[in-house]
């Protein structure tokens, strides 16, 4: 009877792997499957900071922003502190903060330079640049900061930041229609040519525009330029100039002809495989 029971039981296990095997054969083929890597871009930021800083909105005291406010990790606003934001972030459509992506990397510039202050002549070198994108994007400039040069190169209201130029920004606001946020690695947009000036500054130009931007973005990790798709979401908090935001990228695996797309399928059937199961033949087992 043991005997019976272990034929049986190996029979089972081998009708079990034939129809696992069939079925990943037929219906799961994963060495085929296209894979979208999702990658979190966001710096972290703490209570502690986040309090402080707000705080100090609320008690209305005097903020030096000349360099950023990297104390709140990643975080977007419109127009620095005064201006009049066309748009508020906390009523930006949906649809501006799911966008493609298109990353300009100037780290090789800003090695060499610092304090770079890039021009529009140099910027328009990346094809990104040279055309107005078809569908709502974020233009992300990768300027290879750290948070070790945030901790070397920034003193309050003293700082070596790589940045935009005004004249950059103005061509970004006029020509590029679908650039919907403009973004940096650095912990401001701002350069050596719009960090004193109260007005005449990279953010108020592009929050008058409605284009948001976004700091401090974690650019660790190696993107293409130009096949991603992203998640821009702030923190959805009323009368407030900065907001912490999570940033998250969709870019595909295979970075040569393959780009990430949102788009509508329809529903799929989901097919099952056959049970194999009852169709041992108890009878020949007994027998033998």
């Amino acid at each position: 009877m043991r005997k019976l029971n272990e034929k049986i039981a190996f029979f089972y296990l081998v009708s079990l792997n034939t129809v696992f095997a069939e079925s990943k054969k037929r219906y799961v083929n994963v060495d085929d499957a296209e894979k979208i890597e999702v990658i979190d871009l966001t710096q972290a930021t703490t209570w502690r900071d986040l309090s402080e800083y707000y705080e100090a909105i609320e008690k209305r005291w005097k903020l030096c922003l000349n360099c950023g406010v990297p104390g709140l990790g990643t975080a977007m606003h419109m127009e620095l502190p005064g201006g009049e934001a066309s748009m508020h972030l906390s009523v930006i459509p949906p649809d501006y903060l799911v966008t493609r992506l298109s990353i300009i990397d100037v780290t090789g510039l800003s090695n060499t330079n610092p304090p770079l202050v890039l021009t529009l002549d140099v910027a328009q070198q990346w094809i990104s640049m040279k055309h107005d994108p078809r569908e709502p994007t974020l233009l992300l400039f990768k300027f290879g900061w750290s948070e070790e040069d945030t901790h070397k190169k920034v003193r309050s209201c003293i700082c070596e930041i790589p940045g935009l130029s005004y004249e950059l920004a103005e061509w970004i606001a006029t020509n590029m229609s679908h650039v919907v946020g403009v973004g940096t690695d650095a912990p401001t947009l701002e350069s050596e040519q719009t960090r004193e000036f109260s007005s005449r500054t990279v953010a108020n130009l592009l929050g008058r525009s409605g284009v948001y931007i976004v700091e401090n973005v974690n650019l660790k990790t190696k993107l293409p330029e130009q096949s991603c798709m992203v998640t821009t979401m702030p923190l959805k908090l009323l009368n407030a100039n900065y907001v912490p935001a999570r940033v998250t990228a969709f870019c595909p695996t295979t970075h040569v002809g393959k780009h990430v797309a949102l788009t509508l399928r329809g529903d799929v059937t989901h097919q099952t495989a056959p049970n194999r199961l009852f169709d041992v033949d108890l009878d020949e087992i007994l027998n033998n």
